[in-house]
């Protein structure tokens, strides 16, 4: 049977698409409209049409599915985007693939940190999706990555955009948080091998990359990357909390908004086997393998930290 994968045009659906095709898999794509279905490097099986908000088209999508691999989420937007996108749009793709009857595993991209804490908005509005899943009866999978870098990704082309425009590069708070970065390839391998059947039961595994490093050594590993020196100027959150919510507010392209700045000043890291343990194999580290952070060119990294540029 088909693998219903959602979000599959984002930055980990298509390397799940193109991992899922790799290894013998049927796919049926979702994507919001017509026209995207060039990001892909290889056509899936089937293209379908739809968002998680809409029961209707949700419905078609999981007509004779086995899995759902569901990735779809937002963390742009205010608590109104993230409640009709990541809790009921969870549950809206779990309610389809229940009402389908054919699916046997329902496996769910979470966050690191997901947690039942209203103050913490993007991380409570994941944790509210996951209690969609696990409350639907469905066998299920849930996945919480930490921060996912690679090609195309938020977090490592802002730090670039500042490093490659700026002789002192911003840090927030005192940078000594840590995170334990995964690569977007490495989260797809997880994402793909939960659906061959190699994970038993309903499982929530929590996983980062083979290094736990702190924002300072974040910054510090992608200056390196890009031949760069750079001095380090770190910003009291309450210096820079007012300055990143009227950037909330201005645009929606900000270099960063209220909820990655939660995200970047929380403690996200996961046990340093937790890949290795569960899904045989060592993630990469961040460095040597962020290449692409030179392709920031000095007047994309202005545009990129001025909210102006659409992300990579």
């Amino acid at each position: 049977m088909t693998v219903l994968v959602t979000g599959a045009t984002g930055l980990l659906g298509r390397r799940v698409v193109a991992r899922l095709l790799d290894t013998g898999h049927s796919v049926r794509a979702m994507v919001r409209r017509p026209g995207t279905e060039s990001a892909f490097a290889t056509p899936p099986t089937e293209v379908c049409y739809g968002d998680v908000t809409n029961p209707d088209a949700l419905t078609e999508a999981c007509r004779d599915i086995s899995e759902v691999i569901h990735l779809v989420a937002v963390i742009r937007g205010g608590d109104r985007q993230f409640r009709a996108v990541n809790r009921q749009g969870a549950a809206n793709v779990a309610a389809a693939a229940k009402e389908a009857g054919s699916v046997r595993r329902f496996i769910h991209v979470s966050a690191l940190g997901a947690a039942d804490n209203p103050r913490l908005r993007y991380l409570y509005s994941k944790w509210q999706g996951e209690q969609e899943i696990i409350s639907s009866g469905l066998p299920y999978v849930i996945i919480r990555p930490s921060l996912i870098f690679g090609p195309g990704d938020e977090f490592t082309t802002a730090v670039a955009a500042l490093v490659r425009t700026m002789p002192i590069t911003p840090v927030i708070g005192s940078g000594n948080n840590r995170l334990q970065p995964i690569h977007v390839d490495d989260v797809a391998r997880c994402v793909v091998s939960s659906v061959s059947g190699n994970i038993r039961g309903n499982r929530v595994l929590e996983i980062g990359g083979p290094q736990r490093l702190s924002y300072n050594e974040v910054v510090s590993t992608v200056a390196r990357a890009m031949g760069r020196k750079r001095l380090r100027l770190n910003i009291p959150l309450w210096k820079i909390r007012p300055a990143v919510a009227a950037m909330d507010i201005i645009t929606p392209r900000a270099p960063i908004n209220r909820a990655m700045l939660q995200l970047v000043t929380l403690r996200n890291v996961a046990e340093l086997d937790s890949v290795e343990r569960v899904f045989g194999f060592r993630p990469r580290p961040m460095a040597g393998n962020i290449d692409h952070v030179n392709s920031i060119t000095f007047g994309e990294g202005l545009r990129l930290n001025l909210g102006m540029a659409s992300r990579r």
